[in-house]
């Protein structure tokens, strides 16, 4: 059968995939990674196409009476011949539609904000985590009362502790006691004392040259407990079933996810998914790689990550109105287009063009190696003016005491 020498397209403005610009003449302009995709098919198949916007500009939500609203509803009604602008194929659409060739498959992720460098202040501390520093002083109480038990040792238990404290800091620990045994305990405990110290001051020194940063969201899981908490929120594409995955995921933590976004309306509409404007603040966007990779390039480098799993997979393809005479021919050559990798060529260079506008808006952050300044070093500068306040009541401790002793013994 010949191909039609017209098709009513129906879409939504997208930016990047299928964006729709009006001319002060009213002609109807595409761009977008989706449109030059529609235009080589034009030039191929040697058909012309008329554009046409769904009054409710959405992609398509299943309506309480069967009917879908959007570019999905345009097609049902059979108003339209062909959708564009980024539509998956979900089950509820697969009704009443039929899609072409599958031109691409994505995983559902989330993109995130970074979290930033630590303050200094606390870079004294951050070498090691909770655990250790609980082993550490653990062992720091009770080895001296065994080397008190098993050396019988004739000075105080409070001094043990400070010799063996001062010989994790370097200081020398000496024992008048030759016997095997002694040295023995002597030597394991100095060994571990290297250790640690050298441990320490590696990570430390690490820590004071390159800013530990906080630790980000990585897993829809971690985001859950984020969102359960109150630090994050996360929005979601409406109108597509993520969301509902969430609500019946037999993980408790992932069912409260979904509720939060139903709750609170965590919702986006298709045309927004490049507002950089969306992700402002502790706020998960989710939506399908390509997408996020689009947003991506409009942000500042280095301060956002993509999660490291997914919540589900999507294919991607374009639908058509039942009963569409030439699906066939349409969807050989998208195939061809897949296999010679056209598909992917567009969505690069879309990217591409993205990310030579955003790096005249933003600088590259420089990973040069800077010398240590006052800021690096607070929490040294800290600890001391507390110590010595410390020490100072302890002082004046010590004298009220022993004027106390000598006033009782008078």
């Amino acid at each position: 059968m010949k191909f039609p020498s017209t098709l009513r397209i129906s879409s939504v403005s997208v930016p990047h995939l299928f964006e729709i610009h009006r001319t002060e003449s009213g002609e109807l302009l595409t761009f977008g990674f989706e449109s030059r995709v529609l235009n080589t098919l034009a030039k191929v198949l040697n058909f012309q196409y008329e554009h046409f916007i769904p009054p409710e500009k959405q992609l398509g939500h299943l309506g309480e009476n069967g009917s879908f609203s959007g570019v999905i509803g345009m097609l049902q009604r059979g108003e339209a011949d062909l959708g564009v602008g980024g539509i998956g194929m979900l089950h509820e659409r697969l009704d009443v539609v039929d899609f072409s060739h599958t031109y691409m498959i994505q995983r559902l992720i989330f993109l995130v904000e970074k979290p930033g460098p630590l303050s200094p202040v606390w870079a004294l501390v951050e070498p090691f985590d909770v655990f250790s520093w609980t082993i550490m002083f653990l062992m720091l109480a009770i080895v001296p009362a065994i080397f008190m038990l098993l050396l019988k040792l004739r000075f105080s238990l409070f001094k043990l502790y400070i010799y063996m404290y001062g010989s994790i800091l370097h200081q020398p620990l000496e024992f008048k006691d030759n016997r095997i045994q002694t040295r023995i305990l002597v030597g394991s405990w100095l060994l571990l004392g290297l250790i640690i110290s050298l441990s320490y001051s590696a990570c430390l020194l690490s820590f004071l040259s390159l800013p530990l940063q906080g630790k980000p969201v990585k897993t829809f899981m971690e985001l859950a407990k984020a969102v359960k908490s109150g630090t994050h929120k996360c929005v979601m594409l409406s109108g597509v079933p993520a969301v509902n995955f969430l609500l019946d995921s037999p993980n408790k933590d992932l069912a409260s996810l979904g509720s939060a976004v139903v709750n609170n309306n965590w919702f986006y509409d298709a045309p927004e998914i490049m507002n950089p404007n969306l992700i402002s603040g502790k706020t998960a966007v989710a939506n399908v790689e390509f997408n996020l990779n689009l947003l991506l390039g409009k942000l500042p480098p280095e301060s956002y990550i993509f999660s490291e799993d997914a919540l589900i997979s999507f294919k991607f393809g374009w639908p058509m109105r039942k009963g569409f005479c030439c699906k066939k021919s349409l969807d050989r050559l998208i195939s061809w287009m897949v296999a010679a990798g056209l598909i992917e060529k567009y969505q690069n260079d879309e990217w591409l063009k993205i990310r030579i506008k955003s790096s005249k808006k933003f600088q590259i952050p420089s990973h040069e190696n800077n010398s240590l300044c006052i800021k690096d070093l607070i929490g040294v500068f800290f600890i001391l003016p507390v110590g010595q306040f410390i020490s100072f009541f302890a002082f004046v401790g010590e004298i009220l005491l022993f004027r106390i002793t000598n006033c009782n013994k008078k």
